[in-house]
């Protein structure tokens, strides 16, 4: 089973904001004069030493205008309206669903980078495979570990048809052949974290397409992401491409559970590129309690419930001036994604263990150990991944709507404070 075998297993995803029906693959001259100035030529030079001072000032507000921007704004990625489309659209009679609303707002930079701006980190780095350039350009994760990342696709020979992307995409970014594939994301680099132990996980991020930004040649992209240990300060975090190609001529032979032949398979060369760059900085969040105990932690990324929310109905921010955040409700999806973490779904990450249990010398039972304690912190928890920026410190309450969960428990509406 591989690593997002596992990924899958123990996390469900509840939704994916953006168009995931269509999944589209889709400053004064100088003289010579060395004579002291007279007193307007002083006021002239006071007055420009002003304006550069007050430039430098507002280049310093606006360092990372163009990452908040890709990131919480409304220029790139559209908003939308709810509307009915089919279920599947290769079975014209498999029903109608609704696509909730999605609202993207604006930014204001300043507000953002007195919010998060120090916690930024400009990566700017690359990696090419097939003549395809990656760069990994600004970095952003809270200490839930809910993360952003922006990063530029080039190609000068061009990218398929995108016009119409919007929301989150399956870009088809590698162009390949039945002999060969990439390990990722229809070539879009896999994202994975290590922590001082050498441990590997996978991130498995949602990825944006900034439409205003991106050309015929280059794409802007924002992958939004989630890790389900909470990434440390110290974590080294890597994009990772792999192309394989099947070789026929050196195949490989395929044993069977008896141990005896059972034919041959082509052996896969790989071709790999990655980068790295390591965590620094985490975004805090603010803890909110309800009245039983439990806990919404918020952050200006997005917000972890410490419950089991596969039926959350509901999710809704109180502002201190009167307005409200409708992160989730009644046809209404402003997130950029959510996720379930479940500590012990099917026992995974424990060790797993195989026995013969009849003698014949084959195995016929596979249990697991325990999974990893550290694993979603020990705990069912949900996720939820703003599609703005938030100010925690103005924040006065957060409502859940509850209801019935998979499982048949049922989970009441709650409000948390600080």
């Amino acid at each position: 089973m591989t690593d997002r075998d596992l990924y899958r297993e123990t996390f469900s995803h509840l939704h994916a904001s953006g168009d995931t029906v269509t999944e589209v693959l889709n400053m004064a001259n100088h003289t010579a004069n060395h004579k002291r100035p007279g007193r307007r030529a002083m006021t002239a030079l006071i007055a420009a030493a002003c304006v550069l001072a007050l430039s430098v000032t507002a280049y310093a507000i606006s360092e990372h205008t163009g990452f908040f921007e890709q990131v919480f704004g409304d220029s790139g990625v559209q908003s939308r309206d709810a509307y009915e489309t089919v279920a599947d659209d290769t079975k014209p009679d498999s029903g109608m669903v609704t696509v909730p609303a999605y609202e993207r707002v604006s930014v204001d930079p300043e507000t953002a980078e007195d919010l998060i701006g120090a916690q930024v980190k400009d990566v700017n780095k690359s990696f090419t495979l097939d003549g395809v350039t990656f760069t990994a350009e600004s970095m952003v994760i809270d200490e839930n570990g809910i993360g952003a990342l922006t990063y530029t696709v080039s190609d000068p020979d061009g990218f398929p048809d995108m016009s119409g992307a919007s929301g989150e995409v399956f870009p088809p970014i590698m162009e390949m052949d039945e002999e060969e594939g990439y390990y990722g994301d229809n070539g879009v680099p896999m994202m994975t974290v290590y922590n001082d132990d050498g441990e590997e996980r996978y991130l498995f991020p949602h990825t944006y397409l900034d439409s205003a930004a991106s050309t015929d040649t280059e794409l802007h992209l924002t992958s939004y992401f989630w890790d389900h240990w909470d990434v440390e300060p110290g974590d080294e975090l890597r994009l990772t491409l792999k192309k394989f190609t099947y070789n026929y001529d050196e195949p490989l032979e395929i044993i069977g559970d008896d141990g005896q032949p059972e034919g041959t398979e082509p052996s896969i060369e790989e071709t790999e590129e990655h980068l790295t760059f390591t965590v620094e900085d985490l975004v805090p969040a603010v803890t909110f309690t309800a009245e039983d105990g439990h806990t919404a932690s918020v952050s200006p990324l997005g917000v972890v419930l410490d419950d089991w929310y596969d039926a959350l109905h509901g999710l809704r921010l109180d502002y201190a001036d009167g307005t409200e955040y409708v992160v989730r409700g009644d046809d209404v999806d402003n997130t950029q994604f959510g996720a379930l973490c479940n500590p012990g779904s099917f026992g995974v990450y424990g060790e797993e263990i195989e026995e013969d249990t009849d003698g014949d010398g084959k195995v016929d039972t596979i249990t697991y150990g325990e999974p990893d304690p550290e694993l979603c912190k020990g705990m069912w928890r949900t996720m939820e991944a703003f599609n703005r920026l938030v100010e925690p410190e103005n924040v006065t309450a957060v409502h859940t709507t509850g209801g019935a969960d998979s499982h048949g428990d049922s989970h009441p509406d709650r409000t948390f404070t600080k």
